[in-house]
């Protein structure tokens, strides 16, 4: 029996409680703690004294707390392991809770409160009061008409109070509106996924409270340059701090694990990744600013660009920069914009000297932009990952600007790359094509990604995802940039571009390392097709032992290949039955047929297997060789009537080699070549078949003579004219029994090729007296 002790808490619901026939019977959930104890008799008392505090009901974060320790823990939750306070040199003496906070009374440091990371610090209230702010308390907000607007009220006064640290009020209105009215929804523009996206909204396009020139602006006038002070970056700075706030304040009040999506641009897009997007471009335009006295230039007249599209008429001392970045929401508009201004400069004819730089100038800052977004997005993946399963297409908004990158990509493909003239810019230049082509690429797979429950609409976009990736990291392989292609290639599974890379370079050996490093992926298989696609099927068999199991099943569905694998392993018993299946299957040239089927037989005797286990195939091969020696055996007549030549003829089935040898273009036939077509009626499997083509044999033999004006006097000395006869004396004269070859007569003289000769009372005679002659001779 183990000694180690475990903890489990269990949360019954006595919510409903009418009578006593209403008491719960189950656990609405039972989690076992992530922690144990080593038990031993001594310790039990204290093993058994640990309590618990619920410090709001509201919240599922409670503790679980001994002499000195306090285990934060949550019930339902997949967290590993719970967070550990431990009291060293220190004795907890009693817990409870004020407000919504969980107090600890310690001998050593007194009464200590202990706050999830969750909530806020005092000091970030301000920020959020000031980003949101309205007039009146948080309370007196909420009196609004609209319920849609009520809620978006409340749930900002509950967000406001929460920074606050006035949790159990903020808890008292998220439950009021959300938590204690229905099931989480399933469904897009909930009541909770659209105020939650609208409060986010709210944040990143908010106006800049603390600056004096939005608050007082005067008459319209012109847009001037951007400015180039610090105050925006710092008001970007506290939206992103603010909305990180609010991704603590779903998580801490419960309503995180209840949000869906709302509809983006016509489509569902999940509550989590909007959150996610509109965090994303607080950061990219943080970046963007920290590289506009940089760029100041092409930056200043993109952003005049934006703001013109928008049709915002400038009022007072703000600029297009101050406007720009109090709408964040649409910030990805700046990409565009600056092909645009790159494009118009372009055109009016600049040096090339500048046409190089402007190119790469515009490339450093949708680089350096988009990279600080992608850096973020995967830093903090975990953070803004949905509480529960959500089925839904997510094209991140940096995915959207495919189309613009690929623009780029292709200005500086034909701008840029060939007026690079030295190392320095040479490596720039194809750096810059390496990060563009990554930023498109890393957009598909981020949306391909999300597509597993849509296999129609994954396939379509797969196919132009291979397209993009293609044509992106091609120009790098021509400007024989290999380094950088791999990279790209490798990161993103472009297989063609690595088998190309290492056939160009002559490098098996990365060849070999990367049908090792890509075993999972497919490799192997891909290289092995284009090997065999492209003609080199020598260099397909001499793999190396490590990938021999690889090309073993790659070659199942290639057996024309296959067995000489299976020779090079020692497999010869394998090669002997692939071989076999080859010939079998053979029909477009005899001879192959005939070298198949030697080489299956000469396998199997070469494979050491005992005489009876190999018998089947040995006898199954013997027959096919028996069939082909009747092919091999036509006479010269028919093969010219049939244009068969020996050595390219194809392998003829035993119903076509019957009627080859009793046909009319067999001119010369003899009882020899009909003898033949009845040896060949065992190589027919249908009996019933077989016993029509028996029939058809004799009528044909019977209708290859004269039978009208025969001299019906001495019939016995007439017979060995007749090639029907001469037939059956041959059979007979093999010891044959005559009732086995020889068809009844009553049976032969009903068959419709007969019918002409069936009055004629002379073939009649003749037919019947040979039948009575061969029938006294078989008798003696």
């Amino acid at each position: 029996v183990s000694q180690q002790l475990h903890y489990a808490i269990g949360t019954v619901d006595i919510r409903n409680l009418g009578s006593p026939n209403d008491l719960p019977v189950t656990f609405t959930d039972f989690t076992v703690l992530r922690f144990s104890e080593q038990y031993t008799e001594r310790n039990e008392e204290s093993l058994l004294n640990y309590k618990f505090v619920l410090p709001s009901v509201n919240r599922r974060t409670s503790f679980v707390y001994g002499a000195t320790k306090v285990y934060c823990v949550t019930p339902g939750s997949n967290v590993d392991d719970p967070d550990v306070i431990e009291f060293k040199k220190d004795k907890l003496l009693g817990a409870g809770s004020y407000e919504g906070t969980p107090l600890f009374f310690s001998h050593v440091h007194g009464i200590v409160c202990i706050r999830s990371v969750h909530a806020p610090p005092h000091d970030a209230s301000r920020t959020v009061e000031l980003l949101l702010q309205d007039h009146g308390s948080p309370e007196e907000k909420m009196e609004v008409t609209s319920v849609d607007e009520s809620n978006f009220a409340k749930l900002r006064s509950a967000f406001v109070l929460f920074c606050q640290s006035e949790l159990l009020r903020s808890e008292a209105i998220v439950h009021e509106i959300f938590l204690g009215r229905t099931e989480p929804s399933s469904e897009p523009d909930s009541a909770l996924d659209t105020c939650v996206s609208r409060l986010g909204f709210r944040i990143v396009d908010d106006v800049p409270a603390t600056d004096p020139r939005w608050a007082h602006q005067h008459a319209s006038a012109g847009l001037g340059s951007a400015s180039l002070s610090l105050l925006i970056h710092h008001q970007l700075e506290q939206k992103l701090q603010v909305h990180q706030l609010l991704l603590s304040f779903l998580k801490g009040v419960g309503l995180w694990q209840r949000l869906y999506a709302v509809t983006v641009q016509g489509l569902p897009m999940a509550t989590n990744l909007l959150l996610l997007e509109q965090a994303e471009k607080l950061v990219a335009a943080m970046q963007l600013r920290s590289l506009q006295a940089q760029f100041s230039s092409v930056i200043d007249a993109a952003i005049k660009r934006v703001i013109e599209a928008r049709r915002v008429s400038g009022a007072g001392r703000l600029t297009a920069t101050d406007y720009f970045y109090q709408q964040v929401s649409e910030l990805d508009k700046i990409f565009p914009a600056l092909v645009e201004e790159e494009e118009a400069i372009l055109n009016s004819g600049i040096p090339h000297k500048d046409e190089f730089l402007l190119i790469t100038e515009v490339n450093a800052i949708i680089v350096k932009v988009l990279q600080e977004v992608c850096l973020f997005r995967e830093k903090e993946q975990i953070s803004y990952e949905a509480a529960r399963e959500i089925s839904l297409e997510f094209r991140p908004w940096t995915s959207a600007l495919r189309d613009v990158l690929r623009k780029q990509h292709q200005v500086t493909v034909v701008g840029a790359v060939p007026l690079a003239d030295d190392a320095s810019s040479r490596g720039t230049v194809y750096q810059q094509l390496c990060d563009l082509a990554d930023l498109v690429l890393n957009g598909y797979k981020i949306q391909l990604d999300s597509l597993s429950h849509d296999p129609a609409v994954y396939e379509a976009l797969e196919l132009q995802y291979q397209q993009d990736r293609k044509q992106l990291i091609a120009p790098l392989i021509k400007a024989t940039q290999y380094e950088r292609a791999a990279a790209l290639a490798e990161k993103y599974y472009d297989f063609t571009s690595l088998v190309e890379i290492c056939e160009t370079t002559k490098n098996k050996e990365k060849l070999q390392n990367y049908m090792i490093q890509f075993a999972d992926q497919g490799f192997p298989e891909f290289v092995f097709k284009w090997q065999l696609d492209s003609g080199r099927r020598g260099e397909l068999l001499r793999q190396p032992a490590s990938q021999h199991r690889n090309l073993e099943r790659f070659l199942e569905g290639h057996d024309s290949l296959s067995w000489l694998h299976a020779i090079e392993l020692g497999k010869m018993d394998r090669a002997a039955n692939t071989l076999h299946s080859l010939g079998l299957r053979e029909e477009k040239y005899l001879a192959r047929k005939k070298a198949l089927l030697s080489l299956s037989k000469l396998a199997a005797l070469a494979s050491g297997a005992p005489p009876e286990s190999r018998a089947d195939l040995i006898k199954s091969i013997n027959k096919e060789h028996d069939l082909i020696m009747y092919q091999e055996s036509l006479p010269a007549a028919v093969l010219e009537a049939y244009c068969l030549e020996p050595k390219t003829m194809k392998a003829l089935g035993p119903e076509e080699l019957i009627e080859m040898y009793i046909s009319r273009d067999n001119v010369n036939a003899d009882e020899y070549d009909f003898a033949k077509a009845l040896e060949l009626l065992s190589f027919v499997a249908d009996q019933t078949r077989a016993q029509m083509l028996r029939m058809r044999i004799w009528c044909a033999a019977i209708l290859r003579n004269q039978w009208e004006d025969l001299n019906t006097d001495d019939p016995v000395s007439i017979m060995p004219d007749l090639l029907f006869f001469r037939i059956a004396e041959l059979y007979f004269s093999k010891g044959l029994n005559l009732a086995e070859f020889l068809p009844p007569l009553d049976e032969l003289l009903e068959m419709p090729e007969l019918q002409d000769l069936g009055n004629n009372p002379s073939f009649s005679f003749m037919l019947g007296a040979g039948y009575e002659h061969m029938q006294r001779v078989a008798a003696c």
